[in-house]
């Protein structure tokens, strides 16, 4: 069996498929995306590649981010309404196909939740196949 076979068996027969969200499901990293809406594009992608090449751990990472970009609720929802999902072509269609065959299908992003849940809508893949960070806010906001 060729190793193109063998990979559309397994497409075949598996129960479960767990997508990688950013650069993947959808064509960007939406955490680059959200810094650049907050003015923090350049670092935060410097800080993003040092995460995925492994210069530092995803948690200083993400940290580090975080420390920099200071997002507020509001913020965070603006840039929701104003940055809809880039899907990468035939992903819908990929995921619908897999759906139609009882295959459960979740969605996995070190992003944040808040940003995946309009892509999950748009999917059909319930909020509880999401797993993402959190983003946790103040009283006000913060």
């Amino acid at each position: 069996m060729s190793t193109e076979e063998e990979t559309r068996q397994l497409w075949r027969s598996c129960d479960v498929v767990c997508f990688d969200v950013d650069s993947t499901v959808c064509t960007d990293e939406a955490i680059d995306e959200f810094a650049k809406f907050l003015g923090h594009g350049e670092k935060v992608a410097e800080l993003t590649k040092n995460a995925m090449t492994g210069i530092v751990s995803y948690r200083v990472a993400l940290q580090q981010r975080l420390n920099l970009m200071r997002p507020t609720r509001d913020q965070l929802q603006e840039f929701i309404q104003v940055h809809p999902p880039s899907l990468t072509p035939g992903i819908k269609e990929l995921i619908s196909l897999l759906q139609s065959k009882k295959v459960a299908v979740y969605l996995v992003s070190g992003g944040f939740k808040e940003i995946l849940q309009p892509l999950a809508h748009m999917l059909n893949v319930p909020n509880e196949n999401v797993f993402a960070n959190k983003l946790l806010f103040d009283e006000q906001g913060q």
